[in-house]
């Protein structure tokens, strides 16, 4: 085995599935991430298909059942809260056989990063200032000033990608945005009293809420805008002022929810956008989930694909015995033209994806209130089972 000492750039799903699966084969992955700890807060996502084989796998779904939302109803509500139509979605799970869950981004994340071997070195509150590389390794200088070589470098550093940017290039060069905005946040120490999705829409706006088991309770924004705001990326104040801004005449709980937004732990907010290549690796440097391929939540499997793309690229590696030009090569004749397929499909639904009238809204309504009809389900459900995507056994 060659090349074994491998640097992975952001500690999200696409990362620690990547450490995951590299210390399994025999590499010796190194995990870096900005953030002080494991990141909190980021949407509810629905898993399943692609991310839960992998899953399989790793052996942790049982741990994922434990943080499974597992909410039995989709409402959709009016300003009053009176429910406009339903969707059962515990049939939902049945038709797919119980191998799905619905899960807080954050709370896959921590379930891989929870499962990692122990020697696997993971270093927080640091990130990468300057990369070079030659035919022998890679030199990574640190944000406090220290250098480290490495054999490898995998960017997991999300949408925007502090390793593509150094490596590839600015992101406006990759950046697909499809006109819509989100942001999701915790409540403590509330509860909506039910085990439901609660949805609210208005032209061009949509909120959710929904409640876990330990008596918190998660909200979820989208917006649309044509034009792009302009806001620094990790400036939270700014960020709470264009939410405040878009939901606070909307109606329903919207007031009583953005009240608590100043004090959230786990705010999030940005746009929604897709990441499109024509390459996703420079020399000893690759990329892995949203930092090359990401879907957008258009798609709404941005995370189970960003857990698939990482076993792919590290069984690759170690087929390859550790000959990353082969590796990297296989790793995107494999999986881009099905990174590259989905990311169409999410394209196709971006022009629909938030109502824009009274009408659209009651239309959406209908659509999902036929989802818990059994020939409906299954079509809808069988994007979802990523068929055509056989994974090797590595």
């Amino acid at each position: 085995m060659i090349n074994r000492n491998i640097l992975i750039s952001g500690a999200g799903i696409a990362g620690t599935t990547l450490a995951f699966w590299l210390k399994k084969f025999g590499f010796n992955p190194t995990l870096l991430e900005i953030s002080p700890k494991i990141r909190e807060g980021g949407y509810a996502i629905d898993f399943m298909g692609a991310g839960y084989n992998v899953a399989e796998r790793m052996g942790i779904v049982p741990d994922l059942k434990k943080v499974d939302i597992d909410f039995s109803t989709l409402r959709f509500v009016d300003k009053n809260n009176n429910e406009k139509g339903s969707m059962n979605y515990q049939k939902i799970k049945n038709f797919l056989k119980g191998r799905a869950f619905t899960l807080l981004r954050s709370d896959l994340a921590k379930v891989i990063y929870n499962n990692l071997d122990k020697d696997i070195e993971v270093i927080f509150g640091n990130t990468i200032k300057n990369i070079e590389q030659d035919e022998e390794k890679v030199v990574i200088t640190f944000s406090n000033g220290t250098k480290q070589n490495f054999d490898l470098l995998i960017g997991a550093d999300g949408l925007h990608s502090n390793v593509r940017k150094l490596v590839f290039g600015e992101e406006t060069q990759f950046e697909k945005y499809y006109g819509y905005y989100t942001s999701s946040y915790t409540i403590n120490n509330a509860s909506i009293g039910n085990n439901a999705f609660s949805m609210y829409n208005v032209p061009y706006k949509q909120v959710a809420i929904y409640s876990n088991k330990e008596n918190k309770t998660t909200t979820f924004f989208i917006f649309t805008s044509i034009e792009k705001l302009s806001y620094q990326q990790h400036d939270s104040g700014k960020q709470k002022q264009i939410l405040k801004a878009a939901f606070g005449d909307s109606g329903w709980m919207c007031p009583q929810l953005l009240a608590e937004v100043d004090t959230a732990t786990d705010f999030y907010f940005d746009s929604i956008s897709q990441i499109k290549m024509e390459c996703w690796h420079k020399g000893r440097v690759s990329l892995v989930g949203d930092a090359c391929y990401c879907p957008s939540l258009l798609s709404g499997k941005g995370s189970t694909l960003a857990m698939a793309g990482a076993y792919i690229l590290a069984g690759e590696l170690k087929q390859a015995g550790g000959d990353f030009n082969e590796a990297f090569h296989q790793y995107e004749k494999l999986f881009k033209p099905f990174m590259e397929k989905k990311q169409k499909a999410a394209q196709f639904f971006a022009k629909s994806f938030i109502p824009k009238t009274n009408y659209g809204i009651w239309m959406r309504n209908l659509a999902f209130k036929l989802m818990s009809v059994s020939i409906f389900s299954k079509l809808f459900l069988s994007q979802f089972k990523d068929s055509d995507l056989m994974l090797k056994e590595y």
